[in-house]
């Protein structure tokens, strides 16, 4: 008889644990993030979330992440705030590994295992009609990125460290770290205004209206990474 009650039990856990991995893992300072604005979700449609540890006060925000192959995070805070000459991006990041099946350049397989994206929402490019009907049909499988202007500061794989190259019209990476850099504490004050006449040939005609913070590792890695991010700015405030 006592068989049969632990078995459904044993199998609900089995369940519990194929459809909500997550919901079993350490997840510390979430509720605290939400308070202050951030809100939580996964970077892909297939991505369970992953073990980690977040703070967010003020004007910055962090985040330990234990990503094992499967898992990522994305983090995003809503702003309006027309950048001011000076404004900086203060970024601090560690990462114990790249993601080895990253192909940075392409804008459906860039896959990296941490990034900051600076989002002009209200700023676009003038692009054909066919190429905004292609991108989205292409997000309906591959996920919708942000609408509008994005300057990405990631930790990519293959890029040479301070690439800064087009993924997709609106989006321009800058590579931080690398390969050579693993493990390694990356820390660099970024300004804004400066990185977007670089990457578009002019000032922003708009505000920034979102901050995204992403961590992630595809399933087909092989073994878990622990990335760190520290970012600090007056646009998070």
């Amino acid at each position: 008889m006592r068989t049969h009650k632990v078995l459904p039990v044993l199998v609900s856990l089995a369940v519990l644990l194929v459809l909500f991995p997550s919901s079993l893992l350490r997840a510390e300072g979430t509720e605290e993030a939400r308070k202050a604005g951030w809100e939580e979700s996964t970077p892909g449609r297939w991505n369970s979330l992953p073990e980690r540890k977040v703070k967010a006060e003020g004007d910055s925000f962090q985040a330990d992440v234990a990503l094992a192959p499967g898992t990522g995070v994305l983090w995003e805070k809503k702003v309006t705030t027309t950048l001011s000459p000076g404004d900086a991006l203060v970024i601090e990041m560690v990462s114990s590994g790249t993601n080895g099946t990253s192909q940075d350049y392409d804008r459906y397989k860039a896959h990296f295992p941490v990034s900051v994206t600076v989002v002009f929402g209200k700023d676009s490019m003038d692009l054909p009609w066919k190429k905004r009907v292609g991108d989205f049909f292409r997000g309906i499988w591959y996920g919708f990125s942000p609408g509008g202007i994005r300057l990405t500061f990631a930790f990519g794989n293959s890029a040479p460290v301070g690439s800064m190259y087009r993924l997709g019209e609106e989006e321009t990476v800058f590579l931080l770290g690398a390969k050579e850099e693993r493990g390694k504490r990356i820390t660099v004050s970024r300004d804004l205004k400066e990185d977007f006449r670089a990457a578009y040939g002019r000032d922003p005609k708009g505000s920034v209206t979102r901050i995204l913070v992403s961590a992630q590792r595809p399933s087909r890695e092989d073994g878990p990474i622990d990335v760190t991010l520290r970012i600090t700015s007056p646009l998070l405030q």
